[in-house]
């Protein structure tokens, strides 16, 4: 359930890179720019929701919020056709962000909530992963739109329509069957109940709890870490809000047809889904998060680089490239494993969740107004930007697990390494009565 409401909140807010390429701007008789606007609105609605959706989230049952959100959100999908010129569709995508901003934060939360330590790397992949299952899903569905012979409404109302339906359908999966933790988990017995709650406390992080403590977000404006991740965030999401977006005008743009466009766009989403994949299967083997960031950024930072150099006549190896920024998941989902793993106290995790994504928001918000219209079909001006938001993200990511490692390294000399089962009991004790990992 994790992974679909991924999959589905991504496909839902990207539903203008297909409706862009069917016609939805021509339709709506909105200049390039306003339409960039319709991307920056929702992410205005994400900023202003990101934290109260935590609180709700971390104050009620976890089901019936996924649901009433995936409900809302669906019905809003849904009425976007009968939106009428820039300021129907802008409303629409604002509160679209609003409502959809519980879902990737949210299973930040819930997945240290349900998972061993050793198993949240691989598990936030899994679902993460989801994010291009979805762009696959999403490509072929706009081939298929494409390939209908006499629409009875435009192309681009067929996308909306279609998704909005499904989430709505979904949303009743959501009420009925998402537990709120562990504790009340209907599928599992009171043994297995105890077991999930032992094997999360092994983290020493602790599982749901409904108090808010101030202090904890005191101390979360004192960690370096939530200012890292901040400045990865804006940095990651600059390049994101691009391809996210405007990956089908992009692709086209390169010389291919637009029913070619819909399934090259699929591929790239095959791409992300595979390093998502191999990133976490290196971690379940190595646990080398740091390295395996950097690799994925790095692997970003070059592709971003022949993007934007190559000559136009390579229209092939500047698709392969635009392919491998697809590596750009893998910093940003690991980054979400950091704060799953390595913060402890329950306020503390939701508010600094909320600050990374404060900077999420920032960066989808700006990302699509690097690309210029004057500047088509290469938009320089766009991939120069996603080749110096990736050298941030690469180098605040690799500050950070600096840091961490540091900070380490001075506990285990002032406090001692864990070496008794008495150590560990205390810990698992700590992490129970929601104490940070300060």
């Amino acid at each position: 359930m994790l992974c679909i409401s991924q999959g589905l909140s991504l496909l839902d807010k990207t539903a203008l890179n297909y409706g862009n390429l069917y016609g939805m701007r021509t339709a709506l008789g909105v200049s390039s720019q306003q339409f960039s606007w319709f991307v920056s609105a929702f992410y205005f609605g994400y900023l202003i929701g990101n934290y109260p959706q935590g609180r709700l989230l971390q104050r009620y049952h976890c089901g019936r919020v996924l649901a009433a959100n995936t409900v809302v959100w669906g019905i809003i999908i849904l009425c976007i056709p009968a939106a009428k010129g820039f300021g129907g569709v802008l409303a629409a995508y604002f509160f679209l962000g609003l409502i959809e901003s519980i879902v990737t934060p949210g299973m930040t939360l819930l997945t240290a909530i349900w998972y061993a330590q050793p198993e949240v790397p691989l598990r936030t992949m899994i679902w993460y992963s989801f994010n291009g299952w979805s762009g696959i899903f999403g490509g072929f569905l706009a081939y298929g739109i494409g390939k209908i012979k006499h629409p009875h409404l435009p192309r681009w109302e067929y996308i909306f329509l279609i998704l909005g339906a499904i989430s709505f359908a979904y949303s009743l999966i959501l009420l009925f069957f998402f537990p709120d933790s562990p504790v009340g988990a209907r599928f599992l017995t009171n043994d297995e109940r105890i077991k999930a709650v032992k094997r999360v406390a092994e983290a020493k992080m602790g599982v749901k709890n409904t108090e808010f403590k101030m202090y904890q977000i005191k101390q979360a404006l004192q960690d370096p870490k939530t200012y890292l991740l901040f400045i990865a965030s804006i940095a990651a999401q600059i390049p994101n809000g691009i391809v996210s977006n405007f990956s089908t005008i992009v692709i086209e743009g390169m010389g291919f047809t637009t029913l070619q466009t819909t399934l090259l766009d699929a591929a790239s989403s095959g791409v992300q889904i595979a390093s998502l994949l191999a990133a976490g299967w290196v971690l379940r083997l190595s646990g080398l998060r740091v390295v395996t960031m950097a690799a994925g950024n790095i692997t970003c930072i070059i592709a971003a680089a022949c993007l934007t150099y190559l000559p136009s006549d390579q229209k092939w190896n500047r698709l392969v490239a635009y392919w491998f920024t697809s590596f750009q998941s893998v910093g940003f989902s690991l980054s979400l494993v950091m704060i799953s793993n390595n913060i402890g106290g329950f306020t503390k995790r939701t508010f600094t969740t909320a600050i990374t994504f404060i900077g999420y928001c920032i960066g989808n918000i700006i990302g699509p107004h690097f690309l210029i219209s004057s500047e088509a079909p290469r938009y320089q001006t766009g991939t120069k930007a996603m080749f110096i938001g990736y050298v941030i993200k690469t180098a605040a990511l690799l500050l950070l697990g600096l840091y961490m490692w540091r900070s380490n390294v001075l506990k285990d000399r002032r406090l001692g390494s864990i070496v008794t089962y008495e150590d560990e009991l205390k810990g698992e004790e700590a992490g129970m009565h929601d104490m940070t990992e300060f």
